[in-house]
């Protein structure tokens, strides 16, 4: 196995860590570039998270298990001769080692769930529309926001235009309406499903259009447009062969019927505003000459700092251990870590100047290099203590609630997210974990 080779030097530490140091900071220099597509984003994405989950299976948690229990070893005398003896091995907990680990256990828990509870998604949309304010024109008083020149939303004032607070009082008023039909709908002895659904679709809709009216509209990017363009004529394709059908042919009807939602579903997408997701990277706006001072998204950067951390000491930790157990952490890491460069920086271009988002782009990979070699370091100091049993079990803990809790949840609301073509790719990862641990 993995762990039965030598442990690495701090060189060959810094080496393997600036693989995927190097990964990130390219997807930050590709914001420039051209977006992947989102079943592109979907199938690395779960091909990330199978990579490791697989190297938690194979590399990090055999090693944690080598310090949770100990070899006893017994010497009995042999029956035949005297001078004979056998030895007799037995394993046993090590209590110390054990709690170590459950308290890095709850620690990891403790900081990711506090981490998430930041907010990101909010601090990124603040970010948004203060890159808004901040390219330098003039408004006339007609437009439906008002805005005034804040840093975080576009909120109404309470002395806003007359046009903008008569748009939302009928919006709130149809929201009402929709609300006590959608009460009267469900309160009926027989519940009309279709009449609910559409019902919930207005709804939906008013809600959305409400929340783009207070904090203003944002304009659609060339790319966006090109590609919601490109999705309505495959819309139109996919109704315009529906028409063409024979309606006795049930099943086919409902095949093409799906074709045409798959379709739908793109184009509501393009169509609704997004938010922040750390791997769910979006197209950043023109970058203009900024006249005020912007704010960045502490939160956001606090987030990505941590990741970065936990990801190089989980590669440090592992690869003084076993040097192919830290190479490994480091390949599985590698997709991960270019998904949160790019999308990192497309949230900071537009909320700083560029020396300084420059200068915030390359804190998270020289964290990650930092991060491996002080564990690298530490670990020849605290192997044989229970330390270390904590370390581990933090840093496995915490990469393993990045994966669930956002690498696949953000694979699983991409286009197709669910499709077997493309979830199939976290069973590929997870292939190729094993066979790696079998033949390195």
């Amino acid at each position: 196995m993995a762990t039965e080779d030598e442990g690495a030097g701090v060189v060959e530490i810094l080496a393997t860590t600036a693989v995927p140091a190097f990964a990130m900071a390219l997807g930050s220099a590709a914001v420039s570039m051209t977006q992947p597509s989102e079943a592109l984003q979907a199938r690395l994405q779960r091909f990330s998270a199978g990579l490791l989950v697989g190297a938690v299976v194979t590399e990090i948690f055999p090693i944690l298990r080598m310090h949770l229990l100990i070899t006893i070893s017994e010497s009995a005398e042999g029956h035949d001769d005297d001078a004979n003896r056998r030895s007799s091995h037995t394993t046993a907990v090590s209590w110390p080692n054990m709690l170590a680990a459950v308290l890095g256990f709850g620690a990891a828990l403790l900081l990711m769930y506090s981490v998430k509870a930041l907010d990101l998604e909010g601090e990124s949309e603040e970010s948004d529309d203060a890159g808004q304010i901040a390219d330098g024109d003039t408004r006339s008083a007609g437009d439906s926001a008002a805005a005034t020149p804040s840093l975080g939303y576009v909120w109404l004032p309470g002395s806003g235009d007359e046009e903008s607070s008569v748009k939302l009082r009928m919006w709130t008023s149809r929201l009402q309406a929709h609300a006590s039909s959608l009460s009267r709908l469900t309160a009926a002895p027989e519940v009309d499903r279709e009449a609910v659904d559409e019902e919930v679709h207005g709804l939906d809709y008013l809600v959305d259009s409400a929340r783009r009216l207070c904090r203003g509209a944002e304009p659609m990017d060339r790319c966006s447009a090109t590609r919601l363009r490109q999705h309505v004529d495959e819309l139109i394709k996919d109704i315009g062969l529906l028409q063409e059908m024979d309606t006795s042919q049930v099943r086919d009807v409902d095949r093409q019927l799906r074709v045409a939602g798959a379709s739908l579903l793109r184009v509501h997408s393009l169509a609704e505003r997004a938010t922040f997701r750390r791997w769910g990277p979006r197209p950043p706006p023109e970058i203009k000459p900024v006249t005020e001072q912007l704010s960045l998204p502490l939160g956001l950067i606090i987030a990505v700092l941590v990741d970065a951390m936990i990801d190089g000491m989980l590669i440090g930790l592992a690869g003084s251990v076993a040097s192919t157990s830290g190479k490994l952490m480091a390949a599985a890491t590698t997709f991960e870590m270019g998904f949160l460069g790019y999308s990192f920086a497309c949230s900071i271009m537009k909320a700083a100047r560029r020396c300084t988002a420059i200068f915030t782009l390359s804190l998270p990979p020289m964290c990650m290099l930092i991060a491996s070699t002080v564990a690298c370091l530490s670990a020849g100091y605290v192997e044989n203590s229970a330390a270390f049993s904590g370390l581990v079990a933090f840093a496995m803990v915490a990469v393993l609630f990045l994966v669930f809790q956002e690498l696949l949840v953000e694979a699983h609301e991409k286009e197709d997210g669910d499709a077997w073509h493309i979830s199939v790719w976290l069973y590929a990862g997870l292939l190729l974990s094993a066979f790696c641990d079998l033949v390195f």
